[in-house]
């Protein structure tokens, strides 16, 4: 795996701050600073009794306020009922989480975590369209710039209003704060905790190109073209979903890669804290090799660190996993999809590192 790095010639790690500023220029846009104010209502209850009892299903509406507007949208809550201190995950999701075939409710439930979710199409909807949502109300002239925000930053804003709100409930371990998404959701994941250093474990699921696969060299590069079996390039994402991202990005459409940056640098700025990578091994389109080429470049911020990584000769084969360093990975005989599997993946991963 090393020796394939060197043949990709990536862009060598920078400073965290450095990182950042090239992937907000560049890929996903910069948010102007807005002051907010943040209304949440008492929780109504849903349902409390999962197997034991002993987890309660619940949800409150929380209103972001701003001198543009203000919007507001749902968050579930499943929280212990003892009181006791755990982990709190911030999960944004495709659906309601007690419809939602990405969360298998009671086996988490009776996990020592506690969740808040959202759906993200609740905060501004999926689309290019910049006056829906919560969009208007902390990007008022919409994408005006080449630089300005995407919608996966407005997703990621979001995300850390939302952190801000769990951390007042009473229960939370708040050195214990982490994100997971799956998907266009993964990236989002990765992109709220590039910006906010209060997630301490980030769990991204097959979210791929402009996530955590590698532009350079991936596997979309050779073969047909027309086919679904390869990686995604940047032309294809752009092509779909240019709304995402900033209008910089499509700079690099024709040649489908940065001799700036790639995507390691976004898994790089997770350093020092933990990030857990899911590959889903039939979920070519995601390009599984590249993905874990990845996260082994960006190890080597933790490892100039003295911390543990990624740091594999030989790539994981599907069925097998590597949680016990800062840098975690696994690969399951998976299509695109974020399951039950992973989800115990992560947790396993969340307890070992506490």
């Amino acid at each position: 795996m090393k020796n394939e790095l060197i043949e990709r010639c990536l862009p060598p790690l920078l400073s965290r701050e450095k990182m950042i500023d090239i992937l907000q220029r560049e890929e996903y846009g910069y948010l102007p600073s807005v002051s907010y104010e943040l209304n949440v209502s008492e929780p109504i209850s849903v349902y409390g009794e999962y197997q034991l009892g002993n987890v309660e299903h619940s949800y409150v509406t929380m209103e972001i306020k701003t001198k543009y507007g203000s919007h507001s949208f749902r968050l579930d809550r499943l929280l212990h009922r003892d009181g006791k201190k755990r982990p709190l995950i911030i999960f944004n999701n495709f659906h309601p989480i007690y419809a939602s075939r990405y969360f298998p409710i009671e086996e988490i439930g009776e996990r020592e975590v506690d969740i808040v979710s959202c759906v993200y199409q609740d905060i501004t909807e999926d689309n290019g369209d910049f006056t829906n949502g919560l969009a208007p109300v902390i990007l008022p002239n919409g994408q005006n710039t080449d630089t300005s925000a995407g919608k996966i930053m407005i997703w990621a804003w979001a995300n850390m209003r939302i952190l801000d709100y769990a951390l007042t409930l009473d229960t939370v371990e708040k050195d214990n704060i982490a994100i997971v998404g799956h998907s266009r959701l993964g990236k989002t994941a990765l992109v709220t905790a590039m910006l906010d250093t209060r997630f301490k474990y980030v769990y991204t699921n097959a979210a791929g190109c402009s996530g955590d696969a590698l532009s350079k060299g991936n596997s979309g590069h050779t073969g047909n073209m027309n086919e679904r079996n390869r990686g995604e390039l940047i032309s294809d994402i752009v092509r779909v979903f240019p709304y995402w991202f900033c209008k910089n990005y499509q700079k690099y459409v024709e040649k489908n890669y940065s001799d700036e940056f790639d995507q390691h640098y976004l898994l790089a700025t997770l350093c020092p804290r933990y990030v857990l990578v899911g590959i889903c091994s039939h979920d070519l389109w995601a390009d599984p090799y590249s993905q874990q080429l990845c996260l082994l470049s960006a190890s080597e911020a933790w490892l100039k660190n003295g911390l543990d990584a990624f740091d594999r000769e030989t790539p994981l084969e599907a069925g097998e996993r590597d949680i016990n360093t800062h840098t975690g990975c696994f690969v399951l005989k998976s299509r695109h999809y974020l399951s039950r599997h992973g989800w115990r993946n992560f947790i396993d991963f969340i307890e070992r590192h506490k």
